[in-house]
């Protein structure tokens, strides 16, 4: 009995998955090309791969290939808004607010004023001239304790 214009599952080389397929050819009673019916492309007759055998160690992700692990790969939820709500409404209202200038020095817990981000809390001090600060809606790296570089004549 012949399969010829038949359906039958294949592996799709174009849509890389097991689809329904037409039997397009066969060749000593058994199937050789194939069309899909989802793409249409024609191809040798492909069938379902065996499954992967548990008995030797499991297959890598990309992740795991890359070094990461899958829970690390995830993106945090981005806790920033809510961090800054709770600085601003734990804030002491004695505490003077500094205006943001690159050249002053801050320090740890300090509270700033950016004319272009806003109110920021001094979360860490990271060496002499940077600094991270929280602001509304990003934590931001600054620059402090430079100096103008003076124009030479």
């Amino acid at each position: 009995m012949s399969l010829v214009g038949k359906n039958i599952d294949s592996l799709c080389t174009k849509c890389k998955l097991l689809l329904a397929h037409i039997v397009m050819y066969e060749v000593a009673g058994a199937v050789s090309r194939v069309k899909c019916k989802t793409c249409g492309s024609e191809h040798r007759y492909k069938r379902e791969k065996p499954p992967i055998s548990r008995s030797g160690p499991a297959p890598r992700s990309r992740q795991e290939m890359r070094g990461k692990t899958v829970s690390a790969s995830r993106k945090a939820v981005n806790d920033v808004p809510v961090r800054w709500e709770l600085r601003q409404s734990e804030m002491n209202p004695e505490i003077p607010v500094k205006t943001y200038r690159i050249q002053d020095i801050f320090k740890l817990k300090d509270v700033i004023r950016h004319p272009v981000f806003g109110l920021g809390f001094v979360e860490r001090v990271i060496s002499e001239t940077r600094m991270d600060v929280l602001f509304k809606d990003a934590v931001k790296l600054m620059a402090m304790n430079t100096r103008p570089v003076m124009a030479m004549e």
